[in-house]
């Protein structure tokens, strides 16, 4: 064995998570969230990787292992491809920017350094729509803040960036 530096591991049956309350909202119309994840438990149940608030705003594993990128400003993403593979790590890049003039440009997933392009469903936020994520509220990894969605595996270096949306080159 080894340990992966600024990694934390998450156990569904201890229903373990963070949390934050950011005090004031900020860029709400842009932003990024990059992390590595392990999966656990897979095709069991939705697992949550990042969510805001109680209104679902997140990312999270399907219980069919398709990564899903949902909001209340009616982002509904959800890509083809299963990520079913316990052993291995994926690298999960997803960048919002409301302010993009075409509407698939105005949210981005890579998978593992490549943008994902063949999607499920593919629902975007309208032109300048201000999402939950980044609001004045509470704020999960590995749990979704309203219900038992908890994720079991690994998240490691974990970065949420403000105002840019950024691609995989920058972490």
């Amino acid at each position: 064995g080894y340990s992966v530096d600024n990694s934390l591991r998450f156990n569904d049956d201890d229903s373990a998570y963070l949390n934050r309350t950011f005090g004031t909202a900020t860029n709400r119309k842009k932003w990024t969230w990059s992390g590595w994840v392990k999966r656990g438990n897979i095709g069991s149940s939705i697992t949550r990787l990042f969510s805001a608030s109680t209104a679902q705003a997140g990312i999270y594993f399907r219980n069919t292992d398709e990564l899903h990128v949902s909001s209340t400003i009616g982002i509904d993403v959800q890509v083809s491809a299963k990520s079913r593979d316990p052993s291995a790590w994926y690298h999960i890049v997803v960048a919002m920017d409301t302010t993009q003039g075409t509407a698939s440009n105005r949210l981005k997933i890579y998978i593992n350094g490549l943008v994902t392009t063949d999607f499920a469903s593919s629902t975007y936020p309208t032109l300048n729509s201000e999402d939950q994520i980044n609001n004045s509220t509470s704020h999960y990894l590995g749990q979704s803040g309203s219900s038992s969605q908890y994720l079991d595996g690994y998240l490691a270096e974990v970065h949420f960036i403000d105002g840019q949306a950024l691609d995989p080159t920058s972490f």
